[in-house]
């Protein structure tokens, strides 16, 4: 392995090993997706078939591959990250330089995805 790769999972291992950022993301994904299936089960045993019926189609939008439930339970997470652990700075900066760079690169295949598009336009005009 590279002196990057070994870098970059030695952070990623503290990061996800960091107590405070656990409980965030517990806490981020109670609110996105634990009262679904909390919900499920006690509606089954209560046999409130309303309730059952709503749980069950979140469940099935949760589990469906274009679901964006990842990305809102992490912004939960962060934003619960300041609001609880405000001194937790570290982790805070990690998260903000990671993200940017993935914006980055978002913003990167973007613009070549339009120069690619734009090509293409002109190359069917002169056609």
């Amino acid at each position: 392995m590279s002196k990057k790769t070994k870098k970059f999972l030695g952070r990623l291992k503290s990061l996800i090993l960091n107590p405070h950022l656990v409980v965030c993301y517990c806490i981020a994904w109670m609110i996105t997706n634990g009262w679904a299936y909390a919900a499920l089960v006690s509606a089954n045993r209560l046999e409130i078939k309303w309730l059952a019926s709503i749980a069950a189609a979140y469940l099935a939008i949760l589990w469906s591959p274009f679901c964006f439930e990842l990305i809102f339970t992490l912004i939960i997470t962060m934003g619960l990250l300041r609001f609880l652990f405000p001194k937790d700075k570290g982790t805070l900066r990690f998260l903000k330089v990671y993200s940017r760079c993935y914006k980055m690169k978002v913003n990167r295949i973007r613009r070549k995805r339009k120069q690619r598009r734009d090509r293409l336009k002109i190359s069917r005009r002169d056609n």
